[in-house]
């Protein structure tokens, strides 16, 4: 006798029950009663019974964690209530104040304050309606975000329905989605050995994947969130920070399990170095601590600025430091053939890892801070991610120590080809002068395969190295004719320890190059390791040119040398005769200069100066320019052209240049971004400037209109800004302009 829909719909909801119950048991509680295997026999058992009886299926199911797919986008919706950031401080005496202003604020009133660690990672901020999870949302500008429901489905530890059979009509859960230490180690050693670059930190891997496509890629990442907060809610009443917590437990969210109680000033001081002492065994990245009065009604009173809440302040902890003794100083080669010092040190624990190699930058840095080899030195993660090299401590230095000499360290050779090497006349850097260097060509391989490059799947400096070594390539045009074969029977190991890579990652790798044949022009100049030429000149290229033949005969940049030329009193460098002067100079101009100049200042290359009828350049500079036209001129550029049209790749631009961003809010304005920004990466931060006509650019010049300094933000760029007087504006300042035009 069939089952009557009524006995199916129950048997259902009864294996839902037991699922939530043991995920909430494994994942938040890390209290598991049943072994996987009987797990999966429930999970399958539900998931058995909704195929049979697709009528059955609820958008809350277990089963349906993974089934978002690929989405063309993310939809920016706003938030229920602003996601503010909080207010920074790295000193003792600042929260002193913040207490005393608390005081102050309640009149008498003694406040309750809440410590939790503080969480690097990525705000999220997770709404349910009448318990069912409906939406997920980015931090993004803190008035909108970025829906992010299906990847955040993906996530085990977020419940589906909250656990309570009395849920409220609305509740926003916000907190900080991240990657565990753990999970994260086990995600680099995957890439690894899929020949794939590591990430370079558990935030920005976390950032990258919240916001990827495909939410089934998603999944194979070990993401997870810690919840703190709370947006809008309807139907619960919770008067505290304490109660939101048991709140929080209460429905199956997942919170952090350090936090402390305290009453007054002594009490902070002493929760926060407690959790210094102990947050580097937490299974997640902390930078700092926050402070929160616990009551509600008390904060309400206390209100808020524009910017952040008056009753709350995150005390972010200095970077931590070691001492260790500097072994070696090796050379790696780059792409471009600059030889970079590298400091090989005896290893060290620092900042929940251990150290063995940090960046020394340049002959004129290790020559600042008089660094020896056998030197103590103090390190420290700058930005708690890349190790450097703070300074020599001197009372510990051996007496047989002498100055460093790069170039009498390699006797004047490259080490990677032996040829020779000579100092930049430019730059504080030594390069090697052999264009086909082993080392150069595998750099020049990763550079061109690179994400914001062309983007080309698994080729990292492992399979790059792999490819060298073995013959298969020599330059990176050599990828396009590599076949299945060759990739999947590629050794990654050695010959005693071979570690094949196979013909899934070959498919994908063959896949990608397949794509990379139609991606932009601005994308192939990027690749192709133009001196001089980064993201932001590539994409300018890429949108005033339709093609490479185009950009290695500009008549743009001709014109643009030929005008400065011409203003700075000299022959233009291809124009003999003159046309009677007009409006634009004084003096005589080159034959075609009136045709030119306008189509210069509409496509954003130049804009006039504060001296009479003069112009200065905007987006590319003249020696920018002439790299460009003698690239193409010479026999790299030249082999390049030949080499595409034999492989029948035509990159094609916008060619949008007489009217593209002409008149763009941001048009005239160049930006610099330091630090990390919390709304957006650097990549996505320039593309919107420049879809808004600004520039952005890598350096801060007197051409720099705003600096924008993001969190951990750097020092030289800031000094170089005051030393300019160009204007430092914050990410929120930066926001405005972008949706305002002007501040």
């Amino acid at each position: 006798m069939t089952m009557d829909i009524a006995s199916l719909q129950q048997q259902a909801e009864d294996l839902r029950r037991q699922i939530r119950h043991h995920d909430r048991l494994y994942y938040i509680d890390a209290t598991p009663e049943i072994s996987d295997q009987d797990y999966d026999k429930l999970y399958h058992a539900l998931q058995d019974l909704e195929a049979a009886h697709p009528e059955l299926l609820t958008p809350d199911s277990p089963t349906q964690r993974m089934h978002g797919g690929i989405a063309d986008g993310f939809q920016t919706v706003d938030h229920t209530v602003p996601m503010l950031s909080l207010e920074n401080t790295y000193n003792a005496a600042d929260l002193e104040r913040f207490h005393e202003s608390v005081l102050k604020g309640l009149r008498g009133e003694t406040p309750t304050y809440v410590v939790e660690p503080k969480i690097d990672g990525v705000s999220i901020a997770v709404r349910y309606r009448d318990g069912v999870l409906v939406q997920a949302v980015t931090r993004g500008n803190g008035k909108q975000g970025d829906d992010v429901t299906a990847n955040i489905r993906t996530i085990p530890s977020i419940p589906l329905r909250l656990n309570t059979e009395n849920p409220p009509a609305f509740f926003e859960a916000r907190g900080e989605c991240y990657l565990p230490r753990a999970g994260f180690a086990r995600l680099n050693e995957h890439r690894l050995a899929e020949g794939l670059e590591p990430f370079a930190n558990a935030r920005n891997a976390t950032a990258g994947s919240i916001k990827l496509l495909d939410s089934h890629e998603v999944a194979t990442r070990p993401l997870d969130v810690l919840f703190y907060t709370q947006g809008l809610i309807d139907g619960v009443e919770i008067s505290s920070q304490q109660e939101l917590f048991q709140t929080f437990a209460k429905f199956g969210l997942k919170t952090q399990k350090w936090l402390r109680v305290v009453h007054d000033f002594d009490g902070i001081k002493d929760a926060i170095a407690e959790l210094d002492g102990l947050r580097q065994g937490m299974p997640y990245d902390t930078d700092g601590a926050v402070i929160k009065v616990d009551s509600f009604r008390q904060r309400a009173v206390l209100g808020m600025t524009a910017k952040a809440p008056c009753w709350a302040k995150a005390y972010k902890y200095e970077p931590e430091r070691a001492a260790t003794k500097l072994k070696a100083i090796t050379i790696q080669v780059g792409r471009t053939g600059v030889l970079a010092p590298v400091a090989e040190l005896e290893p060290v624990f620092l900042s929940g890892s251990t150290i063995s190699r940090a960046t020394l930058h340049n002959e004129d840095e290790i020559a600042r801070k008089d660094i020896r080899i056998g030197d103590t030195v103090l390190i420290e993660k700058a930005g708690e991610v890349i190790p450097a090299v703070v300074k020599v401590l001197q009372e510990r230095r051996p007496a047989d120590a002498i100055p460093y000499d790069l170039p009498g360290s390699l006797h004047g050779k490259c080490p990677s080809c032996g040829g020779p090497i000579h100092r930049d006349p430019q730059f504080a850097a030594w390069r090697c002068e052999n264009l086909q260097c082993p080392a150069q060509n595998v750099r020049r391989v990763e550079y061109f395969a690179a994400r914001n490059a062309l983007d080309i799947e698994s080729i990292g400096g492992v399979v790059a190295e792999a490819l060298c070594d073995s013959g298969l390539i020599r330059e990176p045009l050599d990828l396009f004719d590599l076949t299945l074969d060759d990739m999947a029977s590629l050794n990654l190991g050695t010959a005693e320890e071979p570690r094949v890579f196979g013909p899934k990652n070959a498919a994908k790798v063959l896949s990608a190059l397949e794509a990379a044949r139609t991606k932009p022009l601005g994308n192939w100049l990027e690749a192709m390791g133009i001196p001089d030429v980064g993201a932001a000149t590539a994409f300018q290229l890429g949108r005033i040119h339709k093609d490479l033949a185009e950009v290695a005969n500009s008549p743009y940049l001709k014109a643009l040398l030929d005008l400065l030329d011409y203003q700075n009193g000299s022959a233009p460098h291809r124009v003999d005769a003159a046309l009677p002067p007009e409006d634009l100079f004084d003096l005589r101009k080159p034959v075609g200069l009136d045709d030119l100049v306008p189509q210069l200042k509409r496509a954003g290359l130049i804009k006039k100066s504060s001296a009479k009828g003069a112009y200065v350049t905007t987006t590319i500079g003249p020696k920018t320019a002439q790299s460009v036209l003698t690239f193409f001129a010479g026999p790299i550029g030249r082999k390049w052209l030949e080499r595409l049209a034999t492989l029948d790749i035509v990159p094609r631009g916008e060619n949008a240049g007489a009217d593209q961003n002409a008149d763009g809010p941001l048009a005239g304005k160049t930006f610099v971004l330091t630090g990390t920004l919390t709304s957006m990466g650097r990549d996505e931060a320039s593309a919107k400037i420049r879809a808004l006509g600004g520039t952005a650019a890598g350096a801060v010049s007197k051409n720099t209109t705003y600096l924008v300094a993001g969190a951990n933000t750097g020092v030289r760029k800031t000094e170089k800004a005051a030393e300019l007087g160009v204007q430092v504006i914050d990410e929120e300042t930066f926001l405005k302009l972008l949706q305002q035009g002007r501040l």
